[in-house]
């Protein structure tokens, strides 16, 4: 599934038909919520396990098609934590990596100095325990808007809102001790539930191209 984001990333890069190339790197707040967990003794009962909110940056690169219509790639990573409680009671925590791999459009309402859009996204997540090196991908869908500010042809700051669901979360394996470095688990912590996302995010836009 990299291999498609990797191929899709370079196809838009080379594409001759594209007249505008807009780069946007930036930085937000990544909203995670929270996921069920289901009673599993002797490691842990049913209880909501929490991953922690966390600063989040990444990349935007976006061509201009023949109308109102820009084909968007990005890159968003974050680092963060999955809590929950262990069955005696005691808070466990799991340090995890998350990458975010996003292909989609991005939709303009008008035109001129302040522009509004809209946004949809596919794509994948990859979340990474970062101690132990388990990890898992799923698919993933963003929607959401914001406003685009224009100070030249060239340059602008863009300011977004989006909500995020990847398809199944699983965890990332997390086995019990998988962030301390111990054991003991068996199966780990495991969730087949959808978790809802938000991010708000701002950067500074650089136009590129005619």
């Amino acid at each position: 599934m990299k291999k498609l984001f990797v191929l899709g990333a370079l196809i838009l890069f080379i594409h001759p038909l594209f007249a505008q190339l807009e780069i946007t790197p930036y930085n937000g707040w990544l909203w995670t919520g929270s996921v069920p967990m289901y009673n599993y003794p002797p490691y842990y009962s049913s209880q909501n396990a929490r991953v922690n909110d966390r600063a989040n940056y990444g990349i935007r690169a976006g061509y201009r098609l023949p109308s109102d219509l820009i084909l968007e790639f990005e890159w968003n990573h974050t680092e963060t934590d999955f809590i929950y409680r262990q069955f005696a009671g005691e808070k466990a925590s799991i340090p995890l990596s998350a990458n975010y791999y996003w292909l989609g459009g991005v939709r303009e309402f008008k035109t001129g100095p302040v522009v509004p859009f809209g946004i949809f996204n596919l794509g994948m997540v990859n979340f990474k325990a970062i101690k132990s090196g388990d990890n898992t991908t799923m698919f993933a869908v963003g929607m959401g808007g914001g406003v685009k500010y224009f100070l030249s042809d060239k340059f602008g700051i863009r300011l977004q809102a989006r909500l995020i669901s990847p398809m199944q979360f699983a965890g990332v394996s997390l086995g019990c001790g998988i962030g301390s470095g111990g054991g003991g688990c068996g199966s780990g912590v495991n969730t087949y539930s959808a978790i809802i996302q938000g991010d708000f995010t701002g950067g500074v836009i650089l136009k590129l191209g005619e």
